[in-house]
C-alpha cells in the first residue's frame, strides 16, 4: 500500500538506524540456515515493519509459489528506497507500507500494533490531515489502489482508508471530520494470468508509477490521458522477470547480511535450545 501525499515544498532526505543485526537463531552461517532464521531483511526508509524473510521463504520465490506477505513488501520496500535515493528532496512525497497494514482496516485484534520504526518520521507526517500540521487548510491526499487479483473492487475502500488512517495517528488528533474528503482512486489495471504471482504486482507497478509520478498521477485521477492499451500503459509484458528479479535482490540481502556478521566479529553467538 503507497499514500501519496498533498504537494509541499522539497524536503531534505531523512533515514533511521538500523536495529544492530543479530545472527541466525540456530547459530549457523546465513548460507546454512534452517527453518526459523531470519536470512534477510528489508524496510522502507524509516516509517514502517521491515520485511522479514526467514529461511523457509525463499522457496516460495520460485515460479509458481505464493510469495508472503514479506516477500511482497521486500520487493515494494527497494522499489521506493530507490526511488527516493534518486530523487534527492522528496523524502515526503512517498510512504510504502508493509502489506500487513491493510489489516487495520479491518480493526481486528490480530493487526499489527506498529507500523512505524521507533524514532522515525510519522507516517501521517507525509500528508495533511493531522491538525497541527494543516488545520483548516484544503485535504490533498490521494490514495491508489492499483488492484490486478481481481476485476471486482474492494467493497467500501474509503472506509477502510480511513480506518487505516485512524489507526496510524496512534492518538494524536486527526482531522476525522475531512476524512471523507480524501480521493481514493481505482485505476483500471491488467489482471495477472495465475493466482500466485500477485504479490509481485504491487512492487512491480509502483516501480511503473514512480518512473514518472506525476504524468501516472493524473492518468490515475482522470485529468489526463496515456496513448494505448492498458497493458502497454502499465508494461505489463515486463512482469514476467519480476520474480526473478526479487530472487536475486533477496538473495543479495543475504548474502550482503552474512558479509556484516563476519565483518561484526564481537557479536555474540546466539543461544541454540
Amino acid at each position: 500500500m503507497s499514500l501519496i501525499p498533498c504537494n509541499k515544498p522539497p524536503q531534505s532526505m531523512w533515514t533511521f538506524a538500523h536495529a544492530r543485526i543479530a545472527p541466525p537463531l540456530s547459530g549457523r552461517r546465513v548460507p546454512e540456515a534452517l527453518t526459523g532464521d531470519l536470512v534477510a531483511e528489508n524496510r522502507f526508509y524509516g516509517t514502517t515493519m521491515p520485511a522479514d524473510i526467514p529461511q523457509e521463504q525463499l522457496r516460495t520465490l520460485e515460479p509458481g509459489q505464493w510469495l508472503t506477505a514479506d516477500l511482497c513488501s521486500f520487493y515494494c520496500n527497494e522499489v521506493g528506497n530507490v526511488y527516493l535515493e534518486g530523487a534527492p528532496g522528496r523524502a515526503k512525497d512517498l510512504v510504502v507500507l508493509h502489506s500487513r497494514t491493510w489489516d487495520l482496516a479491518h480493526w481486528t485484534g490480530g493487526s499489527p500494533s506498529k507500523v512505524r520504526c521507533q524514532g522515525a518520521t510519522h507516517v501521517l507526517e507525509h500528508n495533511d490531515l493531522l491538525y497541527d500540521l494543516n488545520p483548516d487548510g484544503p485535504i490533498r491526499t490521494v490514495v491508489l489502489i492499483l488492484n490486478s487479483l481481481d476485476p471486482l473492487k474492494p467493497y467500501d475502500p474509503e472506509q477502510k482508508v480511513q480506518n487505516i488512517l485512524l489507526r496510524l495517528a496512534e492518538g494524536r488528533p486527526l482531522r476525522e471530520e475531512k476524512l471523507h474528503e480524501i480521493n481514493v482512486y481505482q485505476p483500471l489495471m491488467p489482471q495477472q494470468p495465475n493466482y500466485c504471482d500477485c504479490g509481485l504486482y504491487p512492487g512491480f507497478f509502483l516501480s511503473v508509477f514512480l518512473e514518472a509520478p506525476e504524468v501516472y498521477t493524473a492518468h490515475c485521477l482522470g485529468t489526463a490521458l496515456i496513448d494505448g492499451p492498458i497493458d502497454k500503459v502499465w508494461y505489463h509484458d515486463r512482469i514476467k522477470s519480476s520474480r526473478t528479479w526479487l530472487k536475486t535482490l533477496v538473495l543479495t540481502s543475504a548474502e550482503i547480511r552474512q558479509a556484516a556478521l563476519d565483518f561484526n566479529t564481537d557479536l555474540p553467538p546466539p543461544i541454540v535450545m
